[in-house]
């Protein structure tokens, strides 16, 4: 049962045997500090095992004593020890290492954003004492600094932090909770023209120029493309699987079940692929695309000469690999190849993502299908006639 302790008194007898208050050594009239916190919550915790926090006034102490029994009783409980680490500890000892789950770019991706953005502001901050308004502050601060993409993309981070801390009793709720972020302004997809694909083909270094290939004419992401080996290439049946992504200089398992697909290819495509190989020997894995030393290809590496190639050309700064793919995925919708076939050739989990990303891409005339019911009623009709003339 919860209790509050007296720590400046305790029991004891007079010299008739009766009882009486002591001062205790922690009482200021024997040496203790005036300071001294004197009321002494105590509860037990889920263990069993009693836990105490001290107290200037007695009833603070006693609602606390009762609140932490309450919580324990309701499954909510949360060791307040717990809450006094700091994030920063939290999160490089307990929460990062944790994340088994995830794929080595995104716990990549998740030690950056901690590291540049998170720790900086709040990683000295004892767990228990960040609040809704925290958060709140924490969002602001960074969006005078980044794009509200990457503030959307940073405090998903924390908030998923935060959530694990919830479920680890190191917090009671999660503070990132109904906390507004910037307004992200809807990106139109805006194709590269075909001369721009020849030219980006033409001024990378030539050992990747089968990457903006396949790109452009298979609509693979980055990883997928440095990725694809020897074996998931069938020239014969004019086919390319895609069941691997190069990811740290090793190929590993596809973001989602959706992105394993295999896709038709074009004589161009099969007659880029058939060149690289009889001038460059497979890498490691039966890699096809490897770096100078024949090895798997590095981000950083790539990124550099695709930077390169995108300068020497004149397209726009910020020109992405992934804008290669949305080449692919234009020139099947001037092509008329239905939604559902596009959204498999892309590695789409959900048709909705096709949509949102290229819908004002697919014909969008007001007249489109007018007439078409007419046309079908009038069949009927037809048909009702013949039926009448043969009675």
């Amino acid at each position: 049962m919860a209790r509050v302790k007296d720590l400046w008194y305790t029991s004891g007898k007079d010299a008739d045997g009766n009882l009486i208050r002591v001062p205790t050594k922690r009482h200021p009239d024997r040496g203790g500090s005036k300071r001294a916190k004197r009321w002494l919550a105590c509860w037990f915790g889920p263990t069993g095992k009693e836990e105490t926090k001290a107290f200037e006034v007695k009833t603070q102490a006693a609602n606390h004593a009762t609140k932490m029994e309450a919580d324990r009783l309701r499954g909510q409980y949360v060791d307040p020890k717990q809450g006094q680490q700091r994030l920063i500890d939290y999160g490089n000892e307990k929460w990062l290492p944790s994340q088994l789950h995830l794929r080595p770019n995104s716990v990549e991706l998740y030690e950056q954003h901690l590291r540049k953005h998170i720790y900086p502001r709040l990683g000295n901050r004892r767990m228990a004492t960040l609040a809704r308004s925290d958060m709140k502050a924490f969002v602001t601060a960074i969006s005078a600094v980044l794009a509200p993409t990457t503030v959307a993309t940073v405090f998903s981070v924390l908030r998923a932090l935060m959530n694990a801390a919830v479920d680890d009793g190191v917090i009671p709720a999660n503070p990132c909770t109904r906390v507004p972020l910037p307004r992200v302004a809807a990106r139109v997809v805006e194709p590269l023209p075909a001369q721009a694909v020849l030219a980006l083909a033409n001024a990378i270094t030539p050992r990747y120029r089968l990457a903006v290939w396949l790109g452009a004419g298979l609509g693979l992401r980055e990883g997928e493309a440095l990725g694809l080996t020897v074996a998931r290439v069938d020239f014969l049946r004019r086919k390319v699987e895609v069941r691997h992504q190069l990811q740290k200089g090793k190929l590993v398992e596809l973001k989602t079940k959706a992105s394993k697909r295999t896709l038709p290819v074009d004589d161009l495509i099969l007659a880029e692929i058939s060149a690289h190989m009889q001038q460059w020997k497979p890498g490691p894995h039966d890699l096809i695309i490897t770096n100078r030393s024949s090895k798997p290809v590095g981000r950083s590496s790539f990124w550099e000469c695709w930077r390169k190639a995108v300068e020497t050309v004149g397209l726009p700064k910020g020109t992405r690999f992934h804008d290669l793919r949305h080449f692919y995925a234009s020139t099947l919708i001037a092509a008329n190849i239905g939604p559902k076939v596009i959204q498999y050739r892309l590695g789409h989990a959900k048709i909705a993502e096709t949509f949102d990303t290229y819908g004002h891409l697919f014909p969008d005339d007001e007249d489109l299908g007018r007439g078409a019911v007419e046309t079908m009623i009038a069949k009927a009709l037809a048909e009702q006639e013949r039926n009448r003339a043969t009675e």
